[in-house]
């Protein structure tokens, strides 16, 4: 059906029955590249929260994550962050935790707010309420990483995670008895809400914000994040790396690496 690949050990599809199957096994064969290829260099990217400690490794002193999360949150906010601003949750006008299921409000769906929804249409993506309010404000004011960026934002990230959790974990169930089942459990608020920080951090988050306030603060976020990467990109100095995402001077937002 199909020539053999290439010179140079190229793989042999000359036994595909039909170019369907050619396809295929072609796209398999490319994505395991792709994967293989990123395994190399991902360890390059991987973040310490002990190095986000400043700790060296003859002072480590846990390796448990929530443990180190919580050693990072009191030497970078501790009881002096009074303001709340360096702090994941935000907070209402009067100062007061935001209500994660609003009984006014179910979710957004117009186009202003959702990427790709056209002429406000219900049968396009909506932002349910959860969406709204994720308790990811720290990203926007991490600084100060220079060499340490990785392990500083997989440390503010953590922390983002947890408040989240804990913000779920505190409001759904509250949500659930005073009005009824609505067939999603606790887990699966908590796997949609990390699921949404993760499009964060990939850039890749559809929701553009419902209102004026809310679409300056995620593109104060989005504009962190690409300095913080930007700083990661510059510091990979091992040979191949930094030629794997090469194209990322050549994109200012850093998918590739983001990813």
């Amino acid at each position: 059906m199909a020539p053999q690949g290439g010179g140079g050990g190229g793989n042999d599809y000359s036994d595909a029955k039909d170019a369907k199957e050619l396809l295929d096994r072609i796209g398999e064969d490319v994505y395991k590249k792709i994967k293989d290829d990123a395994k190399t260099y991902d360890s390059y990217l991987k973040g310490n929260l002990n190095k986000a400690n400043n700790s060296s490794e003859e002072t480590f002193s846990t390796i448990k994550t929530c443990q180190l999360v919580e050693e990072y949150r009191r030497k970078n906010t501790g009881t002096a962050d009074a303001s709340g601003k360096s702090q994941p949750c935000r907070k209402d006008v009067k100062g007061e935790d935001i209500n994660r299921f609003s009984d006014k409000q179910g979710a957004e769906c117009a186009n202003s707010k959702i990427e790709g929804n056209k002429n406000n249409s219900e049968g396009g993506a909506c932002a349910p309420f959860r969406r709204l309010n994720l308790c990811n404000k720290n990203l926007e004011t991490v600084s100060n990483y220079n060499s340490n960026a990785r392990h500083k934002l997989l440390a503010e990230v953590c922390l983002a995670a947890k408040h989240e959790g804990q913000s779920i974990s505190d409001y759904y169930p509250k949500y659930q008895e005073k009005y009824g089942d609505t067939g999603h459990t606790t887990c699966t608020m908590l796997a949609r809400s990390f699921a949404d920080i993760g499009d964060i951090i990939r850039g890749k988050d559809l929701f553009i914000g419902y209102d004026k306030k809310d679409r300056a603060q995620k593109k104060k976020l989005q504009d962190n994040l690409i300095e913080i990467f930007g700083k990661i990109y510059e510091d990979l100095t091992e040979p191949g790396v930094k030629n794997y995402y090469k194209n990322d001077d050549k994109d200012p937002n850093y998918y590739k690496l983001r990813e």
